[in-house]
């Protein structure tokens, strides 16, 4: 009993400490769902569509860093795997994905099953009645929610024939679907759109539907209701009591993109348009590269109004290409470190972590290769508290203000090499130490940093020495964030989700603060008290005996955390 007390009066002082008006939240591994297929060049693809390929650029010796890196490009259509699309895609002068909210990428799950009926009807679409049937079951849809729908047509994936119904070349012929697979109906649709608040609407299937007509993405779209497409494992979350979050990565006037899913069994997420931070730059073709990378490229594949049967809808279609190390993105392990873990073996609950940022913008005002020192560190957490353990530490240089202008950003004109007729790095830009990247590793434990610059370690290195220490911890590398001077020096919870992809040594990334709008469900249970019988009894003296103990045990790591 007094276990639980102690963990309760730790629990709650460790929590003051660390409480500056927000909420953190770092999950375990089996708090945590992936839904999100990881791509390869055999995904998938509507028939007629660019499958998605990557060069490699570089796998092997490097003379800089720790002698090694991983580089690769990639190009692909725009819905691939698991997808979002945005309702720009199938309504006019609705959302494109860089204009979705980002609060509405969170919300309640609403998981509904017609995986049996599918078994005997491969065409079957959620109907009306199942959405009822699920009310009165489990009552009424929450407000803000995002619905799941099982088919259990996930088990084609690896077999497009199967997984599209078709092995036709082209996805319509005579304006006709050749697609045969589930979806949802045009009344579900509707019934959705008019009647609840939900956000989004997912599934397991390649498509929204139904397969004959495509009608129903219209009808969400059309009320800014986005869609998801090529969900997994959605037998593993229940009816309902599980929360969502689906980042998308973050592209300018993108109609559809690859998207992170994550269902998450001990928090509830709800934040409100405040409650938000989108710490991610939205990619465009002018978005600014690494010298001597190529740059990313949206391609307009069809923008315009669509007739399949009978129906004279509004479709936009997209396809990219760029590097993996692209606007915001994260890099793997790997990128630095021989046989460390590449993009798809980082481990999802290792993506979400309490938040903290640390200031040196003017210092880098004044000095284009200032870095973050030891002492400055230790200066912010007499100031602020300890660095939490399994945080996420941003620092804002200020750098975010010439994200748009190649040369300030960069601090050379040259597009390249990096390097002078001499070897010297033309480059400058602030970042982090190389003490302070090893202290970070050694004394705090933290999950990953991120900064608002092109890269963490300063510009004017060849010895790229924070990479080769947060890479060679498995710390997760952040770079090009947006947005940090809008981010609380603590209090809030980032989430930190990666496009996913068999191989990668990087990849562009969605990262979303949240201030407020999460709840846990880990607080240990409140204990039992003593019996009077207890009290009276040499085993109830020993009881009150241990409770003192914990008591003032309690108190000193309150104190302590006071003084850190």
């Amino acid at each position: 009993m007094h276990h639980h007390l102690f963990l309760m009066l730790a629990t709650a002082c460790l929590a003051r400490a660390d409480d500056h008006g927000g909420v953190t939240w770092s999950p375990k591994a089996n708090e945590v769902i992936d839904l999100t297929h990881h791509l390869h060049p055999d995904t998938p693809v509507f028939p007629g569509a660019q499958g998605f390929n990557y060069t490699r650029i570089r796998r092997g010796p490097w003379v800089y860093g720790a002698g090694w890196l991983e580089d690769n490009d990639i190009c692909g259509s725009d819905l691939m795997g698991t997808s979002l699309l945005a309702p720009a895609r199938w309504a006019q002068n609705r959302w494109y994905i860089n204009e979705i909210p980002p609060h509405r990428f969170f919300g309640p799950v609403v998981k509904v099953d017609v995986s049996m009926k599918v078994e005997n009807n491969s065409n079957y679409n959620l109907m009306l009645s199942d959405l009822k049937s699920w009310e009165s079951q489990h009552g009424r849809i929450p407000d803000n929610a995002i619905i799941l729908v099982q088919t259990g047509w996930s088990k084609h994936y690896g077999n497009k024939t199967a997984y599209f119904g078709t092995d036709a070349a082209s996805f319509l012929i005579n304006g006709e679907p050749t697609t045969n697979h589930p979806g949802i109906s045009d009344e579900a649709a509707m019934w959705l759109a008019e009647n609840t608040t939900v956000y989004g609407v997912g599934i397991d299937s390649p498509g929204i539907g139904p397969s004959s007509s495509y009608t129903a993405s219209t009808s969400l779209h059309k009320r800014n209701i986005y869609t998801i497409v090529g969900a997994v494992n959605l037998h593993k979350v229940p009816a309902k009591g599980y929360s969502l979050a689906a980042l998308p990565m973050n592209v300018e006037n993108g109609t559809a993109s690859l998207v992170r899913l994550l269902a998450f069994r001990t928090a509830k997420l709800s934040p409100k348009p405040e409650d938000t931070v989108d710490l991610t730059y939205a990619l465009n073709n002018d978005t600014v590269m690494w010298v001597g990378r190529e740059p990313f490229q949206l391609f307009s594949v069809y923008k315009g109004p669509l007739i399949i049967g009978n129906n004279n809808l509004w479709f936009e279609k997209n396809a990219f290409c760029g590097p993996e190390h692209m606007g915001t993105h994260l890099d793997a392990p790997a990128h630095f470190i021989k046989d460390s873990w590449r993009i798809h073996q980082i481990p999802p609950h290792g993506l979400i972590g309490p938040a903290v940022r640390i200031d040196i913008d003017q210092k880098a005002a004044n000095d284009p290769d200032a870095v973050l020192t030891v002492e400055e560190i230790k200066a912010w957490e007499r100031e602020n508290g300890r660095i939490p353990q399994n945080a996420i530490v941003f620092l804002y240089t200020g750098w975010g203000e010439y994200v748009n202008n190649y040369t300030a950003y960069l601090g050379t004109d040259n597009h390249e090499n990096f390097l002078d007729e001499n070897g010297v790095p033309r480059t400058h830009w602030p970042g982090f130490s190389a003490e302070a990247g090893e202290w970070l590793v050694s004394e705090r434990q933290i999950l990953g940093v991120g900064i608002d610059a092109i890269s963490f370690d300063i510009g004017y290195t060849l010895l790229f020495k924070t990479h080769v220490s947060f890479l060679g911890a498995r710390v997760l590398g952040l770079e090009n964030i947006a947005n940090l001077d809008k981010l609380p020096k603590t209090g809030t919870t980032v989430f930190v989700f990666h496009m996913v992809y068999v191989d990668g040594s990087g990849a562009a990334t969605r990262v979303v603060a949240l201030k407020d709008g999460l709840q846990t469900s880990t607080t240990p249970a409140p204990p039992t008290s003593p019996s009077p019988t207890q009290c009276v009894t040499g085993s109830g003296w020993r009881v009150l005996a241990s409770l003192r103990r914990t008591a003032v045990l309690a108190f000193v790591i309150c104190f302590l955390a006071e003084i850190v």
